[in-house]
């Protein structure tokens, strides 16, 4: 099998791709197994509420439950700009980390590199971003809840991520 090399310019497009759609994936399976969970099957929250409480990372928890279909609105965008974020430190990591870039270059080792990539997210999220934002939630309690999203995460966020990403190459 022959490769033939993309000049810079071109992998631009590809790249560009590459992290919308990922970000667009994760996002969608983040934000549904977030609705399914806390919306349909447990029903302690709406969706509205849902969306506000990722709006509480910016505004508050008070505040963005004042908020309305306002600070819903904001959630959402929030909630797309950080899966966005995530797809793109992937996809920075393997351009600028030879031994992920060769890992993710087969499938079984993208696979691997996506259920870990999915541990930093979960651990990034629960232990950096939300204890630091206006939630005013701390760290999170270990027990099942954590370990169920923590596979959930490795599921749905960093597989995917990886699986589109890969290294960066039209295939």
């Amino acid at each position: 099998m022959s490769t033939v090399a993309v000049p810079h310019s071109a992998r631009e497009p590809i790249a560009v791709r590459r992290i919308a759609t990922a970000g667009a994936v994760m996002a969608v399976l983040d934000i549904l197994y977030a609705w399914l969970n806390w919306v349909v099957v447990q029903k302690v929250i709406t969706t509205q509420q849902l969306f506000q409480s990722i709006a509480a990372g910016v505004l508050g928890r008070q505040a963005a439950s004042a908020g309305g279909a306002g600070s819903a609105a904001l959630g959402a965008v929030l909630h797309v700009v950080i899966a966005f974020i995530w797809a793109i430190v992937f996809y920075a990591a393997v351009r600028s980390l030879p031994a992920l870039r060769r890992a993710v270059s087969t499938t079984r080792g993208a696979i691997v590199a996506g259920l870990l990539f999915g541990v930093v997210v979960y651990l990034g999220m629960n232990y950096v971003v939300v204890p630091f934002s206006n939630t005013g939630r701390g760290f999170p309690k270990i027990g099942a809840p954590f370990f169920i999203n923590l596979v959930q995460h490795m599921l749905m966020v960093g597989l995917p991520i990886a699986l589109i990403i890969r290294d960066g190459r039209d295939r």
